[in-house]
């Protein structure tokens, strides 16, 4: 990311929270990736002439291989957080599962998955930088 006038631009991404029984999907990105290691919601950038909404849906579809009805997925809130010097523009959604799906996961991002509570996600210490905050603002870190 460049920079104007000495502020960091804004880059725009999503994450979801897919739910299932009170609990959530958190992905352990692959060692050599960024943030090697660490577990995050399922999410991603948001691509140029793409919606929120159409960029969730394509990175669950991509990281787990869930595909979300639009109809089914609901807003949560909009969020700044500070990744790596940036300024990211986080958009966080919700969907509630019916059923547990077999998740199949990009093998170049993520090596392994885990459903956990709020609580249970909160209180880890390996998360890549900025879920605390996401939890804390959404609200997930109490439940």
């Amino acid at each position: 990311m460049g920079s104007v006038e000495g502020k960091s631009k804004v880059k725009k991404a999503v994450g979801c929270f897919l739910e299932h029984e009170g609990r959530f999907l958190i992905l352990q990105r692959r060692p050599e990736k960024a943030q090697g290691g660490k577990w995050g919601l399922p999410a991603g950038g948001v691509e140029k002439r793409e919606t929120g909404k159409e960029a969730v849906i394509r990175e669950v579809r991509e990281e787990t291989g869930i595909s979300i009805p639009p109809e089914k997925l609901e807003f949560l809130k909009e969020i700044l957080v500070d990744y790596a010097g940036r300024t990211i523009d986080f958009f966080v959604y919700r969907v509630n599962l019916e059923s547990k799906f077999e998740i199949i996961l990009e093998p170049q991002e993520h090596q392994a998955y885990a459903w956990v509570t709020g609580k249970e996600c909160y209180a880890r210490n390996d998360l890549i930088k900025g879920v605390h905050d996401i939890l804390e603002k959404t609200g997930y870190a109490f439940r």
